[in-house]
C-alpha cells in the first residue's frame, strides 16, 4: 500500500526559497530591536520581500506575524533588564522556620 504525499502548493515552494531571508531579516531584527523603530517599511526595504510575502513567512517559520514577533522580542529584552523583586518577608519567615 503506497501513501500520497501531499501536494506542495506554489506559495509553499516560494515562501521555503526565501528561508534565508527569513533568517537574515530576523538576524537583523534581533541586532536593532533596541537601535530604531523597525516598521513594514524597514521590513521590506531591508528584505527585499512585500507586505503579504513577509506576513506569510512569518506564520509559516514562527507562527505569528512580523510586528507580533518583534514586539514580543522586546518585550524579552525589557523583562530581563527589570529588578528583579526582593523577596518577600513572609516567604523568608516561612522558609527559616520550616528549616
Amino acid at each position: 500500500m503506497s501513501f500520497a504525499r501531499p501536494a506542495v502548493t506554489r506559495k509553499q515552494t516560494a515562501l521555503s526559497d526565501h528561508r534565508q531571508t527569513f533568517e537574515e531579516l530576523c538576524a537583523w531584527i534581533e541586532a536593532h530591536l533596541e537601535d530604531e523603530p523597525i516598521g513594514w517599511q524597514e521590513l521590506m526595504a531591508r528584505s527585499g520581500l512585500d507586505h503579504q510575502t513577509l506576513n506569510a513567512l512569518f506564520f509559516k517559520f514562527l507562527s505569528t506575524t512580523p510586528m507580533a514577533w518583534i514586539r514580543k522580542r522586546r518585550g524579552l529584552g525589557q523583562a530581563a533588564a527589570l529588578p528583579r523583586p526582593a523577596p518577600s518577608h513572609r516567604l523568608l519567615r516561612t522558609a527559616a522556620a520550616q528549616a
